[in-house]
């Protein structure tokens, strides 16, 4: 009894010792692990190289493919039937309005109008005779003529009144057909090909002999999206009075050589509906072209751009990012502060952005450097002229 009374003291006293030496030993080693580590030292701000936003006068072109078509066009078709006898231009040539071209023969129609004449001369005196009988007629005293007698001379003489207008539109109508058998110009223009030659059988049911279109003027047709024909109507005016948004701009044409055109054209029309398909709406340019470089069919491209210049801020276009939700740039403010700022662009001239929107002039910009800083950072700027030449 007495051992095992021993044992049991000698086992609680060697766990109170191992509990105090594990006690001394945590609160040793606790200091060690709450120790907080040193600060580290923030190092320079990045330095970057920076441009001041600048406006300029600008007046971006935007493009469109267009297509050249005729103001007006004419299919030349024979009226009357008859062999040619003359074609009187040559092909590919310009013609004016009322130039002679085509001679169907005119020999059986002369006969036919000489042959109406002769006709209204007959109708004429049997309508003067029975004019005349109707007359002698009446003039008999009272009873001496027959009512029955009396009404087959008015009829007689309305049926010759007739007979005499039925020959003069025979007349008119013969008159008409030899005119027809000389075939001019109605329009001024370039004349194609001929599809018939001197001594073919044309008439009314043949195929057009020729087609006439008109170069000078001409127009180009293109189409737009409805949201910048929205853009055109709501932008400000230039104060004079009855300017529409088709005022406002003028088009030009670039030509499938790459070249422009010499001279502007001024928008004459502005359909009044928006494709579905699409979303866009058609619209013509008239331009002059006395030189005849336009033609029917071809496709040019329409630059179209405001009549008046606009000041608008220009930027290099190594100082804008771009990401899904569209372009930035990274300003710096007067504390030189990083500022991320979005904005909307136009066109490009040489390398650099037309800001729409989101910058003004004076603004200061980061154009190297941009990978280094994050927005509200403080940065070092450089300017170009501050670079170190080497």
């Amino acid at each position: 009894m007495l051992s095992l009374h021993c044992t049991g003291r000698w086992i609680v006293r060697n766990m109170i010792r191992v509990a105090t030496l594990t006690l001394l030993a945590g609160s040793t080693a606790l200091p060690l692990v709450t120790q907080a580590a040193p600060p580290r030292e923030a190092g320079p701000p990045p330095t970057v190289m920076v441009t001041r936003v600048t406006e300029e006068d600008v007046n971006p072109p935007k493009e469109y493919v267009g297509r050249v078509e005729a103001i007006q066009s004419v299919d030349l078709r024979a009226r009357v039937e008859g062999f040619l006898e003359k074609v009187a231009f040559r092909e590919g040539a310009l013609v004016k309005a009322g130039d002679l071209l085509y001679v169907i023969e005119q020999a059986p129609y002369r006969a036919r109008l000489a042959e109406a004449r002769a006709r209204v001369s007959q109708a004429e005196a049997a309508m003067t005779q029975a004019r005349q009988y109707l007359q002698r007629l009446r003039n008999v005293k009272t009873g001496g003529v027959s009512a029955l007698d009396l009404d087959a001379a008015i009829s007689s003489e309305q049926q010759a009144a007739a007979r005499f207008v039925e020959a003069k539109a025979n007349l008119d109508q013969a008159q008409l057909n030899l005119e027809y058998t000389s075939i001019q110009a109605p329009i001024s223009g370039r004349i194609g090909r001929t599809a018939y030659t001197r001594g073919n059988l044309v008439g009314p049911a043949s195929v057009a002999l020729a087609r006439i279109v008109q170069i000078d003027p001409i127009r180009a047709v293109y189409s737009v999206s409805e949201n910048e024909v929205v853009d055109a109507q709501m932008a400000p005016k230039s104060g004079r009075g009855g300017d529409k948004g088709d005022s406002l701009f003028v088009p030009r044409l670039k030509l499938p050589n790459g070249k422009m055109f010499p001279d502007p054209g001024r928008i004459d029309f502005i359909d009044n509906q928006v494709d579905p398909d699409t979303g866009t709406i058609a619209i013509r340019a008239v331009f002059d072209n006395p030189q005849g470089l336009l033609l029917p069919g071809q496709y040019v491209t329409v630059l179209l751009s405001r009549s008046a210049s606009r000041r608008l801020p220009v930027i290099p276009q190594a100082a804008v990012v771009e990401d899904r939700n569209g372009r930035y740039v990274f300003v710096v403010d007067d504390q030189k502060t990083v500022r991320m700022r979005r904005i909307e662009t136009g066109n490009a001239i040489r390398n650099h952005w037309v800001v729409e929107n989101g910058l003004t002039a004076g603004e200061t910009i980061i154009v190297q450097g941009i990978q280094k800083v994050t927005p509200d950072q403080k940065v070092n700027v450089q300017t170009a002229e501050e670079t170190p030449k080497e």
